[in-house]
């Protein structure tokens, strides 16, 4: 029988093996990948407590912890201070969750395990018949040109930004970490970083947008905040959407120290090489 850890290591050595031939000679429109790390405390636990916003089988969350655990910055970054203050804040009960449904609005299915590298590669768009209903995604998505595909990435991007209003987990959870899709808070959605990257990355998956092609990351902004944005693989390279910007943007043009991003589709982590 196969040792676990064995797996485990070898599919992060083959993503960050693909992610340095994609690499260009000069520049790196992908960003390459280090070694294995835990995933983020917050993304854990909320996959741990809500697998539909996670997104992932709940035969991964046996890959969650099994590296060594790093010091991870708290990804608590709104980029100013809330205008709003919450009083008695704690996390939602299971009552209290079962009324936030229209805010998640649909399960998220769950992903296909393959690489937002290979979505790069540009699988064959006039795919046989039978071909998988992930694989049908991924085709469809490609078909729609790289101009087409931008537009509704800075759509939702965009929306996503003026639709929630910024608010910590302090002070919407009496937590200083606590990962979820924005709360209603007085008929208004609220939330911070990672909130706001899991609500886009829902709403671009329920826009015919690959789950394979999208995975979540941790950086540090140069204000030395810990932050979480959604990135996404398109054929020219890794894009960030930003609850901090309006536009899609290259990940390189961000002046962000990058800590770590996760494995499209699966539990697995890794450090950011850059």
């Amino acid at each position: 029988m196969l040792n676990t850890r064995n797996i485990v290591s070898g599919l992060i050595s083959a993503v960050a093996l693909m992610a340095g031939v994609n690499a260009h000679a000069g520049s790196m429109p992908f960003m390459p990948r280090g070694g294995g790390m835990s995933a983020p405390m917050g993304f854990a636990e909320l996959c741990r407590r809500d697998l539909a916003t996670c997104g992932l089988p709940q035969s991964q969350l046996a890959l969650m912890g099994l590296e060594t655990p790093s010091v991870q910055p708290l990804t608590s970054s709104v980029g100013a201070s809330p205008a709003h203050a919450f009083l008695g804040a704690s996390a939602p009960s299971q009552d209290q969750a079962a009324e936030l449904a229209p805010i998640v609005a649909s399960e998220v299915a769950a992903p296909a395990a393959q690489s937002a590298v290979a979505v790069a590669a540009q699988p064959d768009v006039n795919a046989s018949a039978d071909q998988t209903p992930a694989s049908a995604t991924v085709s469809a998505w490609l078909a729609r040109g790289e101009r087409e595909q931008l537009k509704l990435l800075n759509q939702i991007n965009q929306a996503v930004n003026r639709d929630v209003k910024k608010a910590s987990d302090l002070d919407l959870y009496g937590q200083p970490e606590y990962w979820a899709l924005p709360r209603m808070v007085d008929g208004k959605l609220y939330g911070d970083c990672e909130d706001y990257a899991l609500e886009k990355r829902r709403q671009l998956i329920a826009a015919g947008v690959p789950e394979s092609a999208l995975s979540l990351a941790v950086a540090v902004t140069a204000r030395g905040e810990g932050h979480a944005v959604l990135m996404i693989s398109l054929k020219s390279g890794d894009w960030v959407l930003d609850n901090l910007t309006p536009w899609a943007t290259p990940w390189e043009d961000l002046n962000y120290r990058w800590v770590e991003r996760q494995v499209p589709g699966t539990a697995l982590w890794t450090s950011a090489a850059a």
